[in-house]
């Protein structure tokens, strides 16, 4: 007959990807012959020393020696006996019995965070949430937005990263983002979760009195004869567009590239020129009526706008509020 006792001894500690206050829980299953110890705290370490792909970089997210972590990592195999990762010099994977164990693992943290969450009594939110995102979201949605969201919930502690989209879902994949808000071809990774998908038009623009803005029907041979400023190469909608211009035989020399869509607008409004952004910019910016679209029908580009979170990432009561906001505003929201 097997005997279960569980001991639960509470702390508030933060990690990367799961926020526990369940420091040391220790489930035993009691025999004569044996005694089988397992600490969730090991299960914490295998989950970041995987998505790290490295000890020592799991190590360093969970303030821990790099020794402290190989030490939980051995005690979880020889418990388990089988190995959970392959070393091939600097690198780790994990084998096929590990994968088996990892998917339990992220489920057994998640079920704890859920049932914590479950018995708490209502309260504020006081909590973090770090979000990614890019440049011309950021300008053009994220000041409204995140009133909103301070309005509500004047607590919680909400930081910004802006970078390229590649850069953004390496920082959602290694735990060092909530989420992440962004504008690129519509994602399909394992890894990620996609909670909000919109597709956005991006168009060229100009002011309302350069010749381009009349209504009319222009070629992309007409935008070139105009100074051009656009986002650089890094960009997803510059991407998009160079790959819908190469099948027309054009190549696009920019007088100046940035990221900074601020400046973009600004250069347009100086030199008359040309810029090419989300069409949103001409509703959501207070530039309606000094901007318009150059209507390019060889032309049509559009990008999905995207908020996503790494798929084994406990879904906060913060990003819950996020995301609800988010609904609310009208973006479209999975179910």
């Amino acid at each position: 007959m097997f005997n279960l006792s569980i001991d639960l001894r509470i702390h508030e500690v933060n990690r990367s990807y799961f926020i526990f206050p369940f420091k040391f829980i220790y489930i035993t299953m009691q025999q004569p012959a044996e005694r089988s110890t397992m600490e969730i705290q090991e299960l914490i370490t295998f989950v970041s020393v995987t998505m790290h792909e490295s000890f020592s970089k799991a190590a360093e997210s969970l303030g821990y020696s790099q020794a402290a972590v190989t030490v939980q990592i051995r005690n979880l195999e020889t418990e388990l006996g089988i190995r959970l990762f392959d070393r091939l010099g600097r690198k780790i994977r994990l084998t096929a019995a590990g994968q088996i164990f990892y998917d339990h693992a992220v489920n057994v943290l998640n079920e704890l965070n859920a049932a914590r969450e479950s018995v708490s009594p209502e309260r504020e939110l006081h909590g973090f949430l770090r979000i990614g995102t890019i440049d011309s979201l950021c300008s053009a949605l994220f000041a409204e937005l995140l009133h909103s969201y301070y309005l509500r919930y004047p607590d919680v502690s909400v930081s910004i990263t802006t970078d390229s989209p590649a850069s953004l879902l390496e920082l959602l994949a290694n735990g060092e983002l909530d989420l992440v808000y962004l504008m690129d071809e519509r994602l399909n990774d394992r890894h990620f979760t996609t909670v909000l998908e919109e597709e956005e038009p991006v168009v060229f623009m100009t002011t309302c009195s350069n010749p381009l803005a009349d209504g009319e029907a222009h070629t992309i041979d007409d935008v070139c004869r105009y100074p051009i400023f656009l986002t650089e190469r890094d960009a997803s909608y510059r991407k998009v567009l160079e790959k819908n211009i190469t099948s027309h035989i054009h190549t696009l020399h920019p007088v100046m590239e940035s990221n900074n869509t601020d400046l973009l607008i600004s250069l347009v409004l100086l030199n008359g020129g040309v810029t090419f952004l989300p069409e949103f910019f001409l509703t959501k910016r207070q530039i309606g009526g000094i901007l318009k679209k150059i209507n390019v029908p060889d032309c049509s580009v559009s990008v999905h706008r995207q908020v996503i979170h790494h798929k084994d990432k406990y879904v906060t009561a913060e990003m819950k509020a996020f995301f609800n906001l988010l609904r609310e505003t009208g973006s479209d929201i999975h179910a």
